[in-house]
């Protein structure tokens, strides 16, 4: 999904009927795919189900 998203430039919607899913899980499932891939460019290892805190 970051891919079809962030790459292919595809609209949620769009996205949500390629993978035949809702446009919340797409956004849901986006949010937790850009918080990994955020905490694995920073050198954490968090392990499956883990959430970042990200401090402002």
């Amino acid at each position: 999904m970051l891919l079809l998203v962030g790459l292919e430039d595809l609209s949620y919607e769009e996205t949500a009927r390629i993978i035949g899913s809702p446009v919340g899980t797409v956004m849901s499932r986006l949010s937790r795919g850009r918080e990994r891939l955020r905490a694995l460019l920073a050198g954490v290892e968090l392990p499956i189900g883990a959430q970042l805190k990200v401090v402002k």
